[in-house]
């Protein structure tokens, strides 16, 4: 058995290694679309893509002549949870699921890395291969668990983990998640049978979960949220009223069980807190985003008792969004000045640290520094070092529970 102070052993070859099933955050998906509109939104806009293209992450798309129509081509159009859909004459679709490609970068250019190191460092143990032991599981991410897209994926999901375990000789399935990937699973988990679960999930391995909710959210909804491009190239505004259509960015906001009497929005006029939103939807002017929030207002985030066990990772002592201030009468069509907290730079600490209130936790670990950032730990050498390490012992079932670091 490990103990604290016990180093790893090299890794050797086991007969049949844990397959894993990687599950990424909202936005963590690449995303395919063709579109032949009868309407767009500037007389430049392209009508007919032609053929499949990248929408998301299309790089290319964010300048200021072409952002417009990449937002309106990305924007869904939403009456009610049976009936959200994209905008009329838009197609899409996820790429590459059951393997990794999808997952690895998110750009045509492979500029943007996301689970790409994580994978190299799982493959370069013995065994391992892509798209045999390890594989994808991306999803639309703009389209909340109880929405039918969301259920179909729930059920795409099942598929992928039972033909994971057959074709890796009846070997349980280790899922690894980031992001808005683990309330995914949290959801995943709850509704899957526990007989199902013995049989199938090794275990759950969360990395910076967002469990809790963000305070981004709300900023963009808001004053719309540019992902840290330059709001002189990215027109924080126009980014906004894309994002205010898409039901998981009100699904990530702050949970009001967690966060209570915070106070996240500042203006000369009133102050709003998580028990305030509808009146925040209607002060912003989202369109039916009070209705958008109750929708997914009831889906959990969270739940302590998934029926699995759980090793938890997130990066802490960065400096996070967490209040929004408005000059007077600049609210809500201006960029707030940002009070910071802590977090891992996107998620926010008491969001991050609900995983430690797992009933099934087997190890805990923060990570600090700039690589502990939310998208940045996927590529810490340190996180995919300790990914491998509980791999390897989960194959060997020697990993110690504890809610303190092991130092494998």
């Amino acid at each position: 058995m490990l103990t604290r102070e016990t180093k790893a052993a090299p890794p050797r070859a086991v007969k049949h290694p844990t397959p894993v099933v990687l599950v990424p955050g909202i936005f963590g998906s690449q995303l395919d679309g063709w579109y032949k509109k009868k309407t767009a939104p500037h007389y430049y806009c392209s009508k007919d893509s032609g053929g499949w293209t990248r929408l998301w992450l299309c790089i290319e798309c964010m300048v200021p002549t072409v952002l417009g129509c990449w937002t309106d081509n990305f924007a869904l159009n939403v009456t009610d949870l049976n009936n959200i859909k994209n905008r009329d004459g838009v197609q899409t679709k996820v790429n590459d699921f059951g393997y990794t490609d999808g997952i690895a970068y998110l750009d045509s250019h492979q500029y943007v890395v996301y689970f790409e190191e994580l994978i190299k460092g799982i493959a370069a143990l013995p065994g391992y291969f892509r798209g045999q032991n390890i594989r994808g599981a991306p999803y639309d991410s703009r389209y909340p668990p109880n929405s039918r897209v969301g259920k179909i994926y729930m059920i795409q999901l099942t598929k992928l983990i039972e033909e994971t375990y057959l074709i890796n000789y009846n070997t349980k399935v280790m899922i690894i998640a980031h992001s808005m990937g683990n309330p995914i699973m949290v959801n995943f988990l709850k509704q899957m049978t526990q007989s199902w679960k013995d049989k199938y999930i090794q275990s759950f391995v969360a990395l910076n979960g967002v469990f809790g909710g963000s305070a981004k959210a709300i900023r963009a909804l808001a004053s719309g949220e540019t992902e840290g491009l330059p709001g002189l190239i990215v027109d924080p505004l126009t980014m906004r009223s894309m994002e205010q259509t898409l039901p998981t960015i009100y699904w990530l906001l702050p949970s009001p069980s967690l966060f209570e009497d915070d106070v996240f929005v500042m203006t000369d006029k009133r102050n709003y807190t998580a028990h305030d939103y509808s009146d925040l939807m209607t002060d912003i002017g989202a369109p039916s985003g009070a209705e958008l929030y109750n929708m997914v207002k009831d889906v959990p985030l969270f739940d302590d008792d998934l029926g699995v066990d759980v090793h938890c990772m997130h990066g802490i002592n960065n400096t996070t969004p967490l209040q929004f201030q408005y000059a007077k009468s600049k609210f809500p069509d201006t960029f707030p000045t940002t009070l910071q907290g802590n977090g891992d730079g996107t998620v926010n600490l008491k969001s991050l640290e609900l995983c430690k209130k797992f009933k099934r936790l087997r190890t805990y670990k923060q990570f600090t520094g700039p690589l502990a950032k939310h998208l940045e730990i996927m590529q810490n050498p340190a996180v995919i070092q300790r990914v491998v390490e509980i791999l390897y012992y989960s194959q060997l079932n020697e990993t110690e529970t504890t809610q303190d670091t092991l130092h494998f």
